[in-house]
This record gives C-alpha cells, structure tokens and sequence, in this order.
C-alpha cells in the first residue's frame, strides 16, 4: 500500500514539475505578444476590412435604423452599425477551455488550439493588468488583481487545471459588473452554449468569445478513408470517403458558428475567430481594440 502511495505521489509530483516548468513559457511567449500591441509594432488594421473589424460590423435586420454610422456606411456599398462600446468595469475574469478537446492540430507545423488559446487568454490578461484592470482565472479560488502575482495566478490556473468544453458556472461567484473573456473551440452543443452564456449574462457587463479553430476544422480538407476519434470519449466514427460529407459538414459547422455570433450579438457580446494558422498578434490586436479601456486610451473611442 505504501509503494502504490509513493507511485502516486510522484506521478503528480512529475506533472505539478511539468506544470511549473511550463509557465514561464507561457508568460514569455504572452508577453511577447503583449508588449507587440502596446508599443505600437503592430500593424494596425483598417476599420471594415475583412470580417473581424473592431469598430463597425454590418447592418442587418435586427439592428435598429439610428445606430447605422452613415460615415463609414458612405465610404462603400455596405451599410454598417457600430459596435456596443466595452465598458470600463475594473474586473476582468478570464476563461480558457483546456482539455483534450483542444490538443489538436491538423499539421505539425501549427500550434495546437491549446497552446494558442492559453497564450491569447495570458497575453490579454496581461494587456488588461497594464491597463489598471484587476484581473483572475474564471474558475479557480485566485482574487482579482493587476501585480506580477495576478499574472502568475493567472498563468498557473491555465496549465494546471483542466476545463469541460465550457465555463463551469458554479465553481465561483463573478464580481459583479465584471467584464468575461472566453477563449476555447466552443464546439459543445448548442443548447449547453445557450445554457451558460445565459447564466454569465446575467452576472456580468461585458463579455469577449474568441473562437479557436484549426483550419481543417473549418474546411474538412482530407480525402479518402477518414477515422475520427474523441480522445475523450473514446470514440472512432469512420468515414469510407469523408468527400462525401464535405458539404454537410461546413454547413452544419456554419450554422453553429453562426448561432454563436448570434447569441453573443443577443447578449451584446463581442465574438472573434482565431484559426491557428494566423498570426497570434493579429487577433490579440483586435480584441484589443474592442476592448480598448478607457484607463489605457486615455479617454473614449471616436
């Protein structure tokens, strides 16, 4: 009994060694990207180019008619509506879906949605601590702060415990006027989405979802006999010909990320995709820019 004890001690005595080992990783590789926004070495993106704008998006027909901005609506063919300003709440709680769900990458040559979303949740909370936001995990017991210690809490919580495929509403009361940053493939179903964003809704100001995909999730591009397999689960579904179901495929995950979109434009919520073969920095800036705090501009945005 006492040699299974000593097993299992160094068992997570090892993994609590790897854990530590990763982390200033993680704070590197996310300061990196933070301090890229910060002085101004990115390169800023033109308002309404492509589909992850910050300042405007366009019209349909669920807006109401005064909150077109004819300005930018002129300089096109497109009509456009500005998006809710982010309001400065002081309090920044951060999620980030980690388990084996986010391991994947179709390439070897891409980062997994796990390494990419931990780095974009990190450098964001970064950003938010530099800008006079208190920040902290989502999930874990860690309080809010802006100090180097509210980083590392922040950092620690990420690598050391894993996640379901969405926020699990019960581990902690949410401050409130708090602002939410999602970030994970949000590829539950539907309903459980629906479920949860209705709960945090009801607790906080403001809330980000940045979606992370890898690019084949998107477009399905292989060919041939296909074996799909939930590692969680332990699950194989094969296809004698993936060509097949192609089109169904996109379709359905169309449709999902559209429900998505819509249920964060319900909620006046901000929504960003991030597919693991783009430049981390581009959509660190964007989200940036929605959030744009008051304390870090030095006043609204025009």
């Amino acid at each position: 009994m006492r040699a299974l004890k000593n097993i299992s001690f160094l068992k997570y005595r090892h993994k609590a060694e790897e854990a530590a080992g990763a982390l200033p990783g993680l704070i590197m590789a996310a300061e990196k990207a933070a301090t890229s926004i910060l002085s101004g070495d990115h390169a800023q993106r033109k308002s309404g180019m492509g589909e992850k704008f910050w300042q405007f998006r366009e019209y349909d027909t669920s807006d109401r008619p005064q909150d077109i901005d004819w300005r930018q609506s002129a300089k096109g063919d497109r009509v456009y509506v500005r998006e809710k300003e982010w309001q400065t709440t002081q309090t920044a709680m951060l999620w980030c879906q980690r388990n084996e769900g986010m391991d994947y990458h179709s390439q070897d040559t891409l980062p997994t949605k796990q390494d990419t979303a931990m780095t974009l949740t990190m450098a964001l909370g970064i950003l938010l601590s530099r800008a006079g936001e208190q920040i902290a995990p989502l999930e874990g017991s860690a309080m809010p702060g802006r100090s180097s210690l509210a980083i590392q809490n922040l950092g620690e919580q990420l690598i050391e415990n894993h996640t379901g495929d969405l926020p699990d509403t019960a581990l902690r009361k949410i401050p409130r006027n708090s602002s939410l940053i999602l970030v994970g493939d949000f590829l539950a179903p539907s309903d459980e989405i629906k479920e949860i964003f209705d709960l945090l809704a009801n607790q906080a100001q403001n809330a980000m979802v940045v979606q992370v995909l890898d690019p084949a999730e998107l477009t399905l591009p292989f060919d041939g006999r296909v074996i799909f397999e939930r590692s969680n689960a332990n699950e194989q579904h094969h296809v004698d010909n993936v060509e097949t179901i192609r089109t169904a495929y996109q379709e359905r995950l169309h449709d999902h990320m559209g429900f998505i979109k819509d249920y964060c434009k319900k909620h006046q919520w901000n929504w960003l995709l991030h597919t693991t073969d783009e430049d981390i920095s581009n959509t660190l800036f964007d989200s940036w820019m929605m959030m744009a705090p008051e304390s870090f501009h030095g006043g609204s945005r025009k």
